[in-house]
């Protein structure tokens, strides 16, 4: 079964989309709560893609409807605040375009990342665009929950580190082609 997971920033809004075997599932975010967008007829992998949203982003703790039904809920994860100097990336750069597209004017309550500890470290499993967008609006603190690393993240913050990246500030942003091209090859390193 081929999956594919992306992120998109449009209008100010953060949607996450799945694709299960060429069927695109897209979730309106916001705060906690994931809203099922698509308008497609083909449901067969609807709960898949939920049981994927709630994997990969795990302060996720209801899935709903576009009218409000419930589709999915699950325990909400503990929120703490945590200061964004002392977060470790596990990413080397961004796409310059989703930091241009995210809304300037958004509420930083709003905004919760997912943090693994590695050697006593907060490292940042996902979020990063989010991350670099709140400090450079000189946000100290942000929202964080503890979550399951995911396959690559301890190779990612060693090869951070090795490239000096301690902080979000320091990874390079690149323009959305080149970013796609360079995320893909480093990504196939690993498989």
């Amino acid at each position: 079964m081929e999956t594919n997971i992306s992120e998109l920033y449009d209008d100010g809004k953060y949607y996450v989309i799945i694709t299960i075997n060429n069927i695109e599932y897209k979730f309106l975010i916001n705060s906690y709560i994931a809203t099922y967008q698509s308008n497609t007829n083909k449901l067969d992998y609807l709960e898949k893609a939920a049981n994927l949203l709630r994997e990969n982003y795990q302060f996720i703790y209801k899935i709903k409807s576009i009218n409000d039904e419930i589709y999915q809920e699950f325990d909400k994860p503990h929120v703490f605040k945590l200061p964004i100097k002392v977060i470790q990336p596990s990413k080397f750069f961004l796409d310059k375009s989703v930091i241009e597209s995210i809304d300037k004017d958004f509420n930083e309550d709003d905004i919760v990342l997912p943090v693994t500890i590695i050697n006593d470290e907060y490292v940042l499993v996902s979020g990063h665009h989010q991350l670099y967008v709140l400090n450079q609006n000189y946000i100290k603190m942000v929202n964080v929950f503890v979550a399951d690393p995911n396959v690559l993240t301890y190779d990612f913050v060693y090869i951070a580190k090795e490239h000096n990246i301690n902080h979000i500030s320091k990874l390079d942003l690149l323009e959305h082609d080149q970013y796609i091209k360079y995320w893909e090859d480093f990504k196939n390193q690993f498989k």
